[in-house]
């Protein structure tokens, strides 16, 4: 079941790990990747040793994962405005503060 989890959460990660470093910030996706990575590891061994060990690494993926999910919204959102709306999001608050 763990091996199956990990193969059927995998390719939802790469896509918005992509979408996450194409349209927001590469550094910052790639932490939250690195993150995410460390947390299937920490699942699987806590999932092979006993059940309760296995929810850090399961609330730690399921939290790095919502954070690229949000970036990756964001990015995408920013460069819909921007591209099709003619609305700067970064260059509105760069002049707000």
């Amino acid at each position: 079941p763990c091996r199956q989890n990990s193969l059927e959460s995998y390719p939802v990660f790469i896509l918005v790990l992509w979408l996450a470093g194409l349209y927001f910030n590469q550094v910052l996706a790639s932490c939250l990747g690195l993150v995410y990575l460390y947390a299937r590891h920490k699942y699987f061994w806590g999932y092979a040793e006993a059940a309760d060990k296995r929810i850090t690494g399961f609330k730690l993926s399921l939290g790095s994962s919502g954070l690229l999910v949000l970036l990756a919204a964001l990015g995408v959102a920013n460069r819909f405005l921007d591209e099709y709306l003619d609305f700067h999001v970064t260059k509105k608050l760069r002049h707000s503060s």
